[in-house]
């Protein structure tokens, strides 16, 4: 009969997240995991196939993080600028109120492993895929509503939000947190009308809630 575990299981792969973010693939193994997850090596191998099966788990996990926040993105009644500001600026501050700032799990991926991992790629493309979604849906209502300039194609234009979110994410690491929000606000601006800038003039402080009544 085997040994009943004394942990959970989820609280390593939270750990894992936490240290793979912090430290990229190639600088984590089982000791800072079960480190920070106060578990020992026994238990990890008694638990877990191997470091690669607990990342790609990790991985999986923080993207699905995501889901919650697009649908909040998707189903509030707020103006295109103001919700790409919450989206930009949201996690920008997020990241330079931490400590470390580490960032994103995904976006840190991506840098350091590219496409060399099929198993990487089959997680976060199809994350990526939805964000490209999200972020179309909004330009085409911000240009319905007149606050998005009329002449964007949503199809160059939403990945190039999640490459900017990305790259300030890297800026976010050696930048002051308000040199990093300015610039996340110019590119916003940049998208917008002269309505639309107003708008995002009156209600696009990072950070604040998304949230609305559900769209018919």
């Amino acid at each position: 009969m085997g040994r009943k575990k004394s942990f959970d299981e989820q609280s390593v792969i939270d750990a894992a997240i936490a240290v793979f973010s912090e430290h990229g693939y190639a600088g984590t193994d089982v000791g800072l995991v079960c480190e920070r997850a106060n578990i020992g090596r026994s238990s990890f191998y008694n638990t877990f196939d191997s470091l690669d099966a607990v990342f790609l788990r990790a991985l999986r996990d923080y993207t699905a993080t995501g889901i919650p926040l697009r649908e909040e993105l998707e189903h509030s009644l707020e103006p295109a600028p103001v919700l790409l500001m919450h989206r930009l600026g949201g996690e920008l501050k997020k990241q330079c109120d931490d400590e470390n700032r580490t960032g994103c799990l995904s976006a840190n991926t991506a840098a350091e492993l590219g496409r060399e991992v099929d198993a990487v790629c089959s997680i976060l493309d199809p994350d990526r895929n939805a964000w490209l979604d999200t972020y179309s849906g909004i330009i085409e209502r911000g240009q319905t509503a007149g606050h998005i300039l009329a002449d964007l194609d949503p199809r160059i234009h939403s990945p190039l939000i999640h490459s900017v979110l990305a790259g300030l994410r890297i800026a976010a690491r050696v930048m002051t947190t308000e040199d990093v929000l300015a610039q996340a606000r110019a590119f916003v601006a940049g998208l917008c009308t002269p309505a639309g800038k107003a708008t995002l003039e009156t209600g696009g402080a990072p950070g604040a809630s998304t949230k609305g009544s559900p769209t018919p």
